[in-house]
């Protein structure tokens, strides 16, 4: 993926972060008292994340040229991942949901970590560490799942739909 961001996308592939650090990592698990996936931790260790940029109250977006996932949404860091899951999990009020809740209904669960999600992280994809499946979230619907088996499967899809159908201008990429 970064190496096809490199040579078609170079503006995109400029706004990839460096890797996360095994003590950066180390640090998220802490916070959340939990182990992230080890795909996701594959991940994290290439690339922590797109830039970001601070609009005004605490708030960050993805910078011009970093989202390169369809919808504009972008790769989250480790920051951003404890930050989203943290609010998710807030939204739920609790982290002692029972095992046989239904899952679509739920806001957040403790065992699903954020890796992708909008702007306003209103809408983004998690993973389930229960199955290793993706599923996504959205604030206006109920949850998905089984949109991806795993979070090699997204990035092979994303790596397909890069190929296929992305449209890149002055070195970024635009979805149409």
């Amino acid at each position: 993926m970064t190496r096809w961001l490199e040579r078609n996308a170079p503006k995109n592939a400029a706004a990839l972060q460096p890797p996360a650090t095994p003590k950066r990592i180390g640090e998220a698990e802490s916070r959340l008292g939990l182990s992230l996936p080890e795909e996701l931790r594959a991940w994290l260790l290439v690339n922590n994340g797109v830039e970001m940029k601070e609009t005004g109250h605490g708030w960050l977006s993805p910078a011009p040229g970093s989202s390169f996932v369809p919808y504009g949404w972008h790769l989250l860091s480790t920051a951003e991942l404890v930050k989203v899951y943290e609010r998710r999990l807030d939204f739920q009020k609790t982290g002692d949901v029972p095992d046989d809740e239904d899952d679509e209904v739920l806001v957040w669960r403790r065992e699903w970590f954020p890796f992708v999600a909008d702007c306003d992280e209103l809408n983004g994809k998690f993973i389930d560490v229960r199955t290793g499946a993706v599923g996504k979230w959205s604030d206006g619907d109920m949850n998905r799942f089984g949109t991806h088996g795993s979070l090699t499967e997204f990035f092979d899809e994303l790596g397909d739909l890069l190929s296929a159908d992305a449209h890149v201008v002055d070195g970024r990429i635009e979805w149409r």
